[in-house]
């Protein structure tokens, strides 16, 4: 009996400690995107399974459980798009779904990871929610549960490919940065962007699928299988995970599919500093000022001016000042220092760094929030404008616009949040709650790439909104058929009314008619 007992337990050990292999392909050449992807890969390495990592940036050190593809041929494309000039507008989002386009491409004409989608297997897929829903392609080849990451809060486009669009009427979206609750006027803005944003979804639909069949469907035949039609393909997704947190994100109702890992990609055991900032930081009593425009936007994009105006407004302040610059600059300031890289997570955790001067990416507004640190915000495109907004509301930021002269602005700005410590204080506030979780990111990302898996696609978690029709869902359905009872009730009231009327009428004239 006892020998049965010890049976069963190390049954069940051996049954919970089961490895899966799961593909990750990250293929956007950036650096903050490439963080993205690592947090998946070092979650699920973490918790025993093995990975197979499509990435433009491979690492130098080999690691146990994981296997890389060389995607770095499309770093060319990231090359040949200059953020700077890229705007929130028709135009610009046109240009970065058409880079979107070309990374796909690109990365799967990639031997190694064509032979990967042709004859790997797996027991999951995961890959990035980045402007081309083409990539659904990935888990209709493989026939394994595919699970997305959002490397933004939830937008529509997103949200309408695993449940009903709910958000429109009550959260601002990306490119309306609306307070909430929203009035009036803000609502109206809210529902034109997104009925834009859906017709040109819908419009691009067509060409979306043929990518889809282009790429995929060879894939498919080498491999044997079937490739489903696109539609189905792309609702068929078992999870989302999302980089958000309601600490900064406004809360909204989520399908129970679409998982909030916020900050997932934070190293919960900092590295330590190099030697020499570590000094550097140490003696430096009044303070630091830490300023990165991230690893896209590159201050070496700045014109000379621009810099030259920086380094004045720099120079004016008794902090020590960092500066994540890609090039050398001569005839700087005593107090600061440039250098091409700088350990961003570990600058920020040290104690006297008083202010980030950041373009308002999500990845260092956690990174923020995270450490307790205020930032000055300098947005530039995509999701940072909205991010910058956020963060002012939230009272642990100041922002200003990012143009040529923006240095006057940038020195009122630094000079307030330098002698006003509200903006410090409520930055360590909400880094204590955003701190506050029961269970930590990286464990959330493993347990649910395991339900996927086990379950073949977490069917019990998605939405059951997308199986009816739109007309239904809308309940046009129903309130046709209730203005057609009132119609009809309507129609044989005045009726019968009629004829009530008619007798009546014809009654009197009779009566009328017999007294003469």
């Amino acid at each position: 009996m006892r020998c049965l007992g010890l049976l069963f337990f190390l049954v069940c050990v051996v049954t919970s400690a089961r490895a899966y292999h799961v593909l990750c392909v990250f293929p956007v050449p950036s650096r903050s995107h490439n963080s993205l992807g690592k947090g998946v890969v070092d979650a699920l390495l973490g918790a025993g399974h093995e990975v197979t990592w499509a990435t433009p940036f491979p690492p130098k050190e080999p690691t146990k459980g994981l296997k890389i593809i060389d995607v770095s041929a499309t770093i060319s494309l990231g090359q040949m798009i200059d953020m700077h000039q890229v705007r929130n507008d028709i135009p610009g989002i046109v240009k970065i779904k058409t880079f979107a386009t070309n990374i796909t491409r690109l990365s799967l004409s990639i031997p190694a990871l064509q032979q990967a989608v042709i004859s790997g297997k797996y027991d999951a897929v995961v890959t990035e929610s980045f402007f081309n829903d083409a990539e659904a392609g990935y888990g209709a080849v493989l026939q394994v549960p595919w699970i997305m990451l959002s490397g933004v809060s939830v937008m529509p486009p997103l949200e309408a490919i695993v449940d009903e669009v709910r958000s429109v009427t009550t959260i601002p979206l990306m490119f309306n940065n609306a307070p909430i609750p929203m009035g009036f006027w803000d609502r109206l803005i809210n529902i034109i962007i997104y009925s834009a944003m859906a017709i040109f979804q819908r419009l691009n639909r067509p060409k979306t699928a043929a990518l889809y069949e282009s790429i995929f469907a060879p894939l498919a035949a080498a491999r044997g299988v079937t490739l489903p039609p696109f539609e189905e393909a792309l609702y068929n997704v078992s999870l989302v995970f999302v980089n958000s947190h309601p600490v900064f994100t406004p809360p909204m109702s989520l399908s129970p599919n679409i998982v909030e890992i916020g900050g997932y990609h934070i190293n919960p055991k900092t590295p330590p500093l190099p030697k020499d900032l570590q000094q550097l930081l140490d003696s430096s009593p009044q303070g630091v000022v830490y300023f990165s425009m991230g690893s896209v936007l590159k201050s070496s994009k700045l014109s000379e001016r621009t810099r030259r105006e920086i380094l004045e407004v720099f120079g004016s302040i008794p902090q020590t000042v960092l500066w994540k610059f890609e090039e050398e600059l001569k005839d700087l300031p005593k107090n600061v220092i440039v250098r091409s890289w700088m350990p961003q997570s570990s600058i920020l955790a040290h104690p006297n760094v008083k202010v980030f001067i950041t373009h308002g990416g999500l990845l260092s507004i956690l990174e923020t929030l995270h450490y307790g640190v205020p930032i000055l915000a300098v947005p530039v495109f995509g999701d940072q404008p909205s991010n910058a907004d956020r963060a002012v509301r939230s009272g642990f930021a100041k922002s200003i616009q990012y143009k040529p002269d923006m240095a006057k602005d940038m020195k009122v700005a630094l000079n307030d949040m330098l002698s006003n410590d509200s903006y410090y204080k409520r930055a360590r506030y909400l880094s204590k709650v955003f701190s506050d979780k029961v269970v930590p990111p990286a464990k959330l990302i493993s347990h649910y790439v395991k339900v996927a898996i086990e379950t073949k696609g977490a069917y019990h978690l998605r939405s059951k909104s997308l199986l009816y029709p739109w007309y239904q869902r809308w309940l046009v359905d129903i309130i046709a058929a209730l203005l057609l009872a009132c119609l009809a009730a309507y129609l044989v009231a005045r009726r019968v009314l009629c004829y009530l009327w008619t007798s009546v009428k014809g009654g009197d004239n009779r009566i009328k008619v017999k007294k003469n």
